[in-house]
């Protein structure tokens, strides 16, 4: 009989519950929109229950379509979750949610931030912890609870992620995993929770709402009878312990162990490295990996192609009428592609990795461009944003292979512009739904379908479309050099400015 594996994948606006075959081949999707609430200004939030709902409901349909698709029953062996990093998911001692949810959108703690930069808290926490605290991190989220709401603070029972907000929900069990476990309060060197950690953020009062830690692979819990009603999940299902959403997609796209850099290119530009030796750096976040030994070193800033999103709904919303509006804007990327203009485009709509307060801007931009080169511009801005990132964990292009997901991956003119401005081989999965697949691989390990990683990545393993570098390399590291000395005038004129 065929094992089917379930994985719940929960992003910032979207969640989906995805069946697959232990072959990794996709069965059944649904997916529900989850809401963000933006009422007070910094807060991106979401309503926890109405978070679980939605969940439950898109899990009940992708169970239904799957038993329609094979035309029989179909119960999934196991379970996983992943869900977006970092943000605030509280329970109070009954059990309950404590609040609204902080997403990893969420920048309440910048004030917050500042000081902690200014009294060397920061700094310490690089060298304790491998990151350097941020906006949406829990450790500034919660001590802004601690002072600008301490009755809420004072409730606190569990500290949770997305995901283990909602494993609790299929379950009844509070638990993180070891990936998840390291965001903000574990010494990079024990891969375990740190009192000092906790004590250097002024939050050890909370240190027992902090979860127990399993293995992503390993069962943290089952499916409860409430949940087996509403969801048609059967009750004793295993519910792995899952992983954070950007490591599963590395283990989705089938990257389990060091030599090959994962990059999404989503609302994020998210860009990761499985090392099995450690080190600090303020240009990456050292996280914990698949198994004891191994890190995840990330360079991640929101600054990918939710620019794509933007510049088509202000500049080509003509486009939009065919359902795929690159299709009809192809045209106008080829109609300039012997015209390499110099125009540059930084792209920090939302953020960049280089100061809160840099913004996007489009430079070189002469009366004789057109939409073509401006919607090229953009697309090289993203890849150069995410060339940024990979050559501070990777600065002397050591690893020459990148496994590329996330929706501009689909589209073949993204997959040889990040060839060409990386200067590596680009590989991109036949695999749409890589984070989803991550958890249900993690499901597979909890149930005993695979007996590991390295397995299951085998008998998973997608097909891939293969870019390497060609003509367009020296074009593009010029341009590439062009978009540095940009942001060099920039922070430079910044600084200035802030000399008294």
């Amino acid at each position: 009989m065929t094992p089917y594996l379930l994985g719940l994948d929960s992003g910032l606006t979207v969640t989906k519950a995805v069946v697959f075959r232990d072959d990794g081949a996709v069965v059944a999707l649904a997916r529900r929109e989850v809401a963000q609430i933006k009422t007070v200004p910094r807060h991106v939030e979401r309503d926890m229950a109405g978070h679980w709902q939605a969940s439950a409901a898109a899990i009940r349909e992708a169970l239904e379509l799957a038993s329609a698709s094979v035309g029989s029953e179909v119960r999934p062996a196991a379970v996983s979750v992943a869900g977006h990093g970092d943000g605030l998911y509280l329970l109070d001692r009954a059990g309950a949610p404590l609040g609204l949810a902080a997403t990893s959108l969420d920048s309440r703690a910048q004030a917050l931030l500042r000081r902690w930069d200014e009294t060397g808290v920061s700094a310490r926490a690089l060298e304790l912890t491998g990151q350097r605290p941020f906006p949406s991190s829990p450790a500034p989220l919660l001590a802004h609870l601690r002072e600008e709401e301490p009755e809420r603070y004072d409730q606190i029972a569990a500290i949770l992620s997305c995901k283990d907000w909602l494993r609790y929900c299929l379950t009844g069990k509070v638990a993180t995993d070891f990936t998840e476990a390291s965001v903000a309060f574990s010494d990079i060197r024990t891969q375990r929770y740190s009192d000092e950690a906790l004590a250097l953020f002024g939050l050890g009062a909370i240190a027992g709402a902090l979860p127990p830690v399993f293995m992503p692979g390993d069962v943290a819990g089952h499916i409860t009878e409430d949940v087996a009603q509403l969801t048609g999940l059967a009750i004793g299902t295993p519910v792995a312990a899952g992983l954070h959403d950007v490591t599963a997609c590395a283990v989705g796209s089938g990257v389990t162990e060091a030599g090959t850099i994962a990059v999404i290119a989503g609302t994020y530009s998210i860009n990761e490295m499985l090392v099995d030796t450690t080190k600090t750096s303020i240009g990456w976040n050292a996280r914990n990996g698949l198994r004891a030994g191994q890190w995840m070193n990330m360079s991640v800033s929101p600054a990918s192609s939710a620019n794509l999103d933007w510049f088509v709904q202000t500049s080509a919303r003509d486009a939009l009428a065919n359902g795929d509006p690159f299709a009809t804007l192809q045209a106008e990327l080829d109609a300039v592609a012997g015209d390499p203009s110099d125009i540059i485009y930084l792209p920090y709509l939302y953020g960049s990795p280089h100061a809160e307060d840099v913004p996007a801007a489009f430079v070189g931009l002469r009366g004789w461009h057109g939409r073509g080169h401006m919607l090229r511009a953009v697309a090289e801005g993203i890849v150069f944003n995410h060339r940024h990132h990979i050559d501070l964990i990777d600065p002397h292009g050591a690893v020459g292979r990148v496994r590329l997901t996330g929706g501009s991956s689909r589209n073949p003119f993204f997959g040889q512009l990040f060839a060409d401005a990386l200067n590596r081989r680009v590989e991109v999965p036949e695999m749409p739904e890589a984070g989803a697949l991550g958890a249900a691989i993690a499901a597979g390990i909890a149930a005993g379908v695979y007996n590991g990683w390295e397995e299951a990545c085998l008998r998973t393993r997608p097909q891939l479309r293969i870019y390497e570098p060609g003509d367009a390399v020296a074009r593009l590291g010029a341009g590439y050099g062009r978009y540095c000395d940009a942001i060099d005038t920039i922070m430079q004129r910044r600084d200035e400015k802030a000399v008294p």
